[in-house]
């Protein structure tokens, strides 16, 4: 059960490093006429329908790979300490705190855009 959750703690880590690369490449798909936008969104479907898939084959790898796992283990460790350490030391930065309250806004409006396009 924790060698499942630490595969899928990486795998969604691995994933949501690809999405901010999206949101970033979305910025840029802003100011082209339509016909480019349907061709660009469908050219960033495509790619994030091919890197999920090979996220899955990764995971499917690590899983049954003794070394692997433990590697993954390891990182994931090592990613939470690194995060909690971050964390309190920037608790008090507001810069860093105004950023990441923007962050989380933008992934929320994202999110809901996301929603309306798909029904």
């Amino acid at each position: 059960m924790k060698k499942s959750i630490i595969t899928i703690y990486s795998i969604i880590l691995i994933f949501g490093t690809f999405q901010i690369k999206l949101i970033a490449q979305e910025e840029k798909f802003k100011n082209l006429p339509n016909k480019d936008i349907k061709f660009s969104r469908a050219i960033l479907k495509d790619a994030m329908e091919t890197r999920k898939r090979m996220k899955e084959i990764e995971g499917q790898t690590i899983e049954n790979d003794p070394e692997l796992k433990l590697l993954a283990e390891e990182i994931i460790s090592l990613r939470k300490k690194m995060r909690e350490k971050i964390n309190e030391k920037l608790k008090d930065n507001e810069e860093y705190q105004n950023l990441k309250k923007k962050l989380k806004e933008i992934w929320s409006e994202w999110n809901k855009k996301r929603k309306e396009v798909e029904k």
